[in-house]
């Protein structure tokens, strides 16, 4: 299965997203 990045998402308050991108940057470098 596709791995779901065009999965809609409910809108996150905005530290949380903040902080959410901060950890993909190094969780999705492979």
């Amino acid at each position: 299965m596709p791995s779901g990045k065009k999965r809609k998402r409910h809108k996150v308050a905005n530290h949380k997203r903040k902080k959410r991108a901060r950890a993909n940057r190094h969780k999705k470098k492979k």
